[in-house]
């Protein structure tokens, strides 16, 4: 992965951040790194030291997020190179998902203010088809808890794209959130939630190693009628287009493939969310290059995390966490 201006930009800021506040509550950087390309372990101040890297996350979610993580046996990014979790980078971008979404996860109303937004006519954020409920003991009486985001969304992928595994986060076809909704004309709609932050691409010279498997899984799935991947192109053997091609992939197949009604909640049509800052243009330009070839555009919808929080600023409950994401990460 290639490195760009924005990406040193929030380098540069998030590493003043935590020299020159206490937002991460004390902690130090120069933590260890992992360098795939040098093979060695290589120090940076905008990663947390292995025991502060849990306040790399929002203080209030903390807890609630590694008992989510390890309910589900959810796979975090870069553990198998740091061999420890949550990462301490403060570039992550799925640090960036958690920490602007996971307060919403038990709030469909929160959800349902935002998603409005971007999608008018959806009318009801239903409980996950993935995350069962949660009990907790509350007033001498058990309180039911549904979720309403499910991170690191998979499902069935080993029968619905082939896919060796279908383990969440890890080795296959992984959606950062996911959200179960229903609109004014009783559809049920998947809404898969991809989510970038300081990342861009660059084609690597993959294509070969990559044909085999493409061939086997995915080819085959853009030429349905039903699919909105008109066919398979060149771009869709590089990330992040290879990313958002199966994330297409894997909401068509649960709609029109899912074999023997597996999934557990009926699935009508889905909307790909993609959040991205505007200010990451290589990012932009991708989702751009992305959308051009969809028989229908209208289904991808991308936007700025500031953007989709936005409706949440007249919301009292969540000042503190408006407030947090917007002196770590917005302008």
């Amino acid at each position: 992965m290639k490195r760009s201006d924005y990406y040193y930009a929030q380098r540069d800021r998030q590493e003043s951040i935590l020299t020159q506040t206490n937002l991460f509550d004390g902690a130090s950087g120069n933590g260890i790194y992992w360098n795939n390309e040098k093979k060695e372990w290589e120090h940076y101040l905008h990663i947390l030291q292995h025991q502060d890297s849990l306040k790399n996350m929002f203080a209030p979610i903390r807890q609630a997020v590694m008992n989510y993580y390890d309910e589900y046996d959810i796979a975090w990014w870069g553990a198998d190179d740091d061999r420890y979790f949550p990462t301490g980078n403060l570039l992550s971008s799925q640090i960036h998902c958690l920490n602007h979404l996971f307060k919403l996860r038990t709030d469909p109303e929160a959800f349902l203010t935002i998603i409005k937004k971007q999608c008018p006519k959806i009318k009801k954020v239903l409980p996950s088809p993935i995350d069962w409920h949660e009990f907790i003991f509350e007033n001498n009486k058990t309180k039911k808890i549904d979720s309403y985001i499910s991170f690191e969304f998979t499902f069935d992928n080993v029968h619905l794209l082939k896919e060796r595994t279908c383990k969440r986060g890890k080795k296959c076809t992984s959606i950062d959130a996911f959200v179960y909704a229903e609109d004014e004309n009783g559809q049920f709609i998947l809404i898969p939630i991809e989510w970038k932050y300081t990342e861009s691409y660059e084609k690597e010279d993959k294509y070969k190693a990559k044909d085999y498997v493409v061939n086997k899984r995915y080819k085959d799935l853009t030429s349905q009628s039903y699919s909105n991947l008109n066919g398979w192109k060149d771009e869709y053997y590089y990330d992040p287009l290879y990313e958002f091609a199966r994330q297409t992939l894997l909401m068509e197949q649960i709609i029109h493939a899912n074999p023997f009604g597996l999934f557990p909640v009926k699935a009508d049509d889905y909307i790909h969310i993609i959040v991205r800052p505007n200010d990451n243009k290589e990012i932009c330009t991708d989702i751009q290059n992305f959308k051009k070839d969809l028989k229908n555009k209208d289904k991808v919808i991308e936007i700025d995390p500031q953007d989709l929080l936005a409706p949440l600023r007249d919301n009292k409950k969540y000042d503190g966490l408006i407030t947090y994401l917007e002196t770590r990460y917005w302008k």
